[in-house]
């Protein structure tokens, strides 16, 4: 009983000294308030007082509960404290004493010096502030800018604080452990705030990088822009990639602090090797294929139909070297992970050659789609008739053909493609009329060749030929049956046969003529 009494005496004379401190801290800063000078300061010497009262608090129950400890030890060592307390007493020279008491001083001289200093380390820190979110006149950044400084300056003033309360634990010579464990601590805490400043600090130079990109390829730099294009996508993935690796050796140095657990920090490398291949594997590929299209489109020398071809290609070559790196990058990461890849690739060999002798339509999509490619049955923008469905071809791939018209998009097995008509020239819209015996056919012919001039004259981007009379196709018992051609661009040919027969009717019509248009769809192969 009388070692709790002892406990409670000694908690209640430091919370009753730690009182007293802050009474006289209260007082002095009271004091300050009446001079004119400090007075024109008074929001700094305000944060200077609350930092004070904050530190006084929080030393007051950090050697409370040192002393709770310590006291705690020696009663489960089953010793006497006031015994023990009398002989520490006893024992303890006057030059220990004179130690403490300038250790005091420098205790109370450091944390003053810290409350001092605090404020103009924020002063420069705003000027820094500034002067960043000024750089090249670039205000993309500057909410990236503001929040690194922001929390730079929280948590430089706390490992201010805490670096020098350690060091006042040692001036105050208390327990070596204490203090190795206080600078544990302060290490490990030092570290992760690093390292998520370093976190900040490169989203904002990544930031402000991309704003530079952006407006000096804005400049007129074709080449430039092009590339900035290209890469511009790949700024969240180069963001969350350093972060990662900076989340990763944080971790890794952390982990080192603690000897218990000190043996993971080898994992931490290797992690970061494999997200290093991870964001080049994508950059790789990114440079592959710009090189890919300025060797394949840009050659202006070429003519259209070999710009087409190339365009054709483009898409599988660009397949090609996408999964030939992703390959790369696979057995790079076995090597890192210290994982021989030849077993794995022999098995995955023969799994695939399995897949690929039970799955006979696949193989046969791509037989089909080689000979497609390299046949010439049709390029990427031909508009063609496949199995009776039409549209221009927007991919052509290894199992599968796709057509667009209008707002239909067809997916087309190429193992299914059977007939194929090609009008990658022209269409022929084809009006046909069916005219009584007893119409002037000369007449007939004057209008729809005036109407034909008409359309072309309206519609001359769409219009390759003339409209031209076919003459009379057949004859029936009461009636002739004439043919009407006008070609066409690829695909226009329905829109071009409704607005021709709309007009020869209009045209009959003014002319008093009374004769059906039955508007029927044909289209004709290339020419």
């Amino acid at each position: 009983m009388n070692n709790f009494i002892v406990t409670g005496a000694e908690i209640g004379f430091i919370i009753c000294i730690f009182v007293a401190i802050r009474f006289f801290v209260t007082r002095i800063y009271k004091q300050l308030l009446k001079v004119d000078s400090i007075k024109a300061k008074e929001k700094n010497v305000q944060l200077i007082y609350q930092n004070l009262q904050i530190l006084i608090t929080i030393s007051s129950l950090l050697l409370c509960l040192v002393v709770a400890g310590f006291n705690g030890w020696l009663i489960y060592q089953g010793k006497d404290l006031i015994e023990y307390k009398q002989s520490l007493i006893q024992n303890i020279s006057p030059d220990y004493w004179i130690e403490i008491g300038i250790g005091v001083i420098k205790s109370l001289s450091l944390l003053i010096l810290t409350s001092w200093i605090i404020p103009y380390i924020d002063k420069l820190l705003n000027w820094l502030n500034e002067r960043a979110k000024n750089f090249e006149k670039l205000t993309a950044n500057d909410e990236t800018i503001e929040n690194l400084f922001k929390f730079f300056k929280e948590n430089l003033n706390k490992i201010i604080w805490l670096l020098s309360i350690t060091i006042s634990a040692q001036f105050l010579q208390l327990p070596t452990v204490i203090i190795q464990y206080l600078y544990i601590g302060l290490r490990i805490y030092m570290i992760i705030i690093a390292g998520l400043l370093f976190v900040k600090a490169s989203t904002a130079v990544i930031d402000t990088i991309d704003a530079l990109s952006n407006k000096y390829s804005e400049q007129k730099n074709i080449f430039i822009l092009r590339i900035y294009d290209n890469f511009s996508h790949l700024i969240p993935l180069a963001k969350r990639c350093i972060e990662y690796a900076i989340y990763i050796v944080t971790a890794t140095l952390v982990i080192q602090q603690l000897d218990f657990i000190a043996k993971l920090a080898t994992y931490g490398p290797l992690l970061i090797q494999i997200i290093g291949i991870i964001f080049i594997t994508r950059v790789v590929e990114e440079v592959a294929k710009l090189v890919l299209e300025n060797l394949l489109l840009d050659n202006n020398d070429s003519s259209d139909l070999s710009q087409q071809r190339r365009k054709t290609f483009l898409p599988l070559f660009k397949s090609f070297i996408k999964y030939f790196i992703y390959f790369g990058a696979g057995i790079s990461i076995l090597y890192i992970i210290k994982i021989d890849p030849t077993p794995i690739l022999a098995g995955v060999g023969i799994l695939g050659l399995t897949v690929g002798m039970g799955a006979k339509s696949l193989v046969e999509d791509i037989v089909a789609g080689f000979f497609i490619l390299f046949e010439n049955y049709y390029l990427v923008g031909d508009f063609v008739e496949i199995n009776g469905v039409y549209g221009f071809v927007t991919g052509i791939e290894l199992r599968t053909t796709r057509i667009n018209y209008e707002d239909k998009h067809h997916i087309i097995h190429n193992r299914d493609v059977k007939d194929v008509v090609n009008h990658s020239h022209h269409s022929n819209s084809v009006v046909t009329l069916k005219i009584p015996y007893q119409s002037d056919i000369n007449q007939i012919y004057e209008i729809i060749n005036r109407v034909g001039n008409k359309l072309q004259e309206k519609y001359p981007e769409e219009i390759m030929k003339g409209t031209v009379v076919d003459g009379i196709e057949e004859f029936y018992d009461y009636q002739m049956l004439v043919h009407i051609t006008t070609e066409v661009k690829p695909g226009r040919h329905i829109d071009m046969k409704r607005i021709l027969g709309t007009m020869i009717k209009q045209a009959f019509q003014e002319e008093g003529i009374e004769i059906p248009v039955i508007h029927h769809l044909m289209l004709d192969n290339v020419e």
